[in-house]
């Protein structure tokens, strides 16, 4: 018996009866609700904007930048063929963002990961000056 039968088996997923010889219940098939901390986005209101993690490359670098990553991805494969779509740079500001954010949340557990999704900004509503 195979990992995926056995898994799938006694999980009651994929179709297959539970080891109990019972069809598995609709309340497990069901997926588990959002939390309500995901569902809740800032861009509900029109103060906050999507903070973009990857911006255009200035179309004047752009043959730089494809001259390169053709060349990596062709590696040994001289006969190979490359068609780049677009070529975007790392936001300098969603990136600091993103490693501050998941140092402050890691705290004192050096093992832990994150994985940041979107980052939103307040939109400025003018200068605050006298």
């Amino acid at each position: 018996m195979g990992l995926r039968s056995w898994i799938k088996r006694h999980t009651g997923r994929g179709g297959a009866q539970s080891s109990t010889g019972a069809a598995p219940s609709p309340a497990s098939t069901k997926p588990a609700p959002e939390p309500a901390a995901a569902t809740a986005r800032p861009d509900a209101d029109d103060s906050w904007e999507l903070l973009p993690a990857y911006l255009p490359v200035d179309t004047r670098e752009h043959a730089h930048a494809c001259v390169i990553a053709s060349a990596i991805a062709a590696g040994d494969h001289p006969t190979s063929e490359f068609r780049i779509k677009r070529v975007l740079v790392a936001n300098p500001e969603h990136r600091m963002v993103s490693i501050i954010a998941t140092a402050l949340a890691a705290g004192a557990l050096e093992q832990s990961s994150f994985t940041v999704k979107n980052i939103y900004k307040m939109k400025e509503e003018g200068s605050h000056a006298a």
